[in-house]
């Protein structure tokens, strides 16, 4: 039967709050550690750390995150996924990435350049279960399933910075992990229970039996939404910012704005780990 999860974020169970560096803090019954987000990649290898398709630059890990064996999609032994982030929608593009990152052999001029060779060392050893996700206006993220090896594995740093002059500039460049890498901090996960849409795919219109968050005026239901708005998790009820994305599953992860540093101008993301639909909201 499938459930529904909250995410919490916090070095101590007694002291977790909705969203990292937030100091109001929130139960969460028979919460255990998941993941982390901010900070460092598992161990899938650093010259796999999935890079920005239009400066280059290594994307910021987001999250990883244990998913629960009802959420593991895409198969049992694939048992956690990591997301990264590159916010490079109105960055600079540098000539010749997009071109490495997709496979294409570098020229010996490009070989010859340490930043770009290094971008396609990274196509060389692109995980073989990394999937490019593209939000509503162009930015690029990567979500990455991983084995119990590799979650377990001792995490690592980013590839070492080795930029040329004139791609320092993060105002042209989108969030990268050189420059915007968030703290560390441990994330919870536990169970959410009076979720109406627990194990029924989102959409409009009552379609499936789904309930569109505030569409009922049903005050308990209005006080549960109330109660789990701006909440990442796994599961129930979504609530992007704008229109709701189609072809969602029950298997929708939603990520909130702030998490590991990820910038969503104030919105979400929602995520799903079934169909692969990506899309984000603010």
């Amino acid at each position: 039967m499938v459930k529904a999860y909250d995410l919490r974020f916090g070095e101590s169970v007694d002291a977790l709050s909705v969203r990292p560096g937030k100091s109001v803090e929130i139960d969460l019954p028979g919460a255990r550690i998941a993941g982390w987000c901010g900070g460092r990649a598992p161990g899938i290898g650093t010259v796999s750390w999935p890079r920005s398709p239009v400066t280059g630059l290594p994307m910021t890990h987001v999250i990883t995150l244990e998913l629960p064996e009802d959420y593991r999609r895409k198969g049992q032994d694939l048992v956690a996924v990591s997301f990264f982030h590159a916010d490079d929608h109105v960055a600079d593009a540098i000539e010749g990435v997009d071109e490495l990152l997709a496979g294409t052999a570098p020229t010996p001029e490009q070989a010859a350049d340490p930043f770009l060779a290094a971008v396609a060392a990274t196509a060389a050893a692109r995980h073989p279960r990394q999937q490019d996700l593209e939000d509503m206006i162009g930015g690029a993220h990567a979500l990455i399933w991983l084995t119990a090896e590799e979650f377990a594995a001792p995490r690592m740093d980013p590839p070492a910075d080795i930029r040329p002059d004139g791609l320092g500039n993060k105002y042209s460049r989108g969030q990268n992990a050189w420059d915007d890498s968030a703290p560390e901090i441990t994330v919870w996960i536990g169970e959410r229970t009076g979720d109406p849409n627990t194990g029924i795919a989102p959409a409009e219109g009552g379609e499936g039996g789904y309930v569109e968050a505030w569409s009922s005026n049903d005050k308990d239901l209005d006080a549960f939404w109330s109660s789990v708005e701006g909440i990442s998790h796994l599961g129930g009820t979504v609530m992007p910012c704008q229109t709701l994305p189609e072809g969602l599953t029950p298997y929708v992860f939603e990520l909130e704005d702030g998490v590991g540093g990820v910038n969503f101008g104030g919105g979400n993301a929602q995520i799903d780990l079934e169909s692969g639909v990506f899309d984000w909201a603010q």
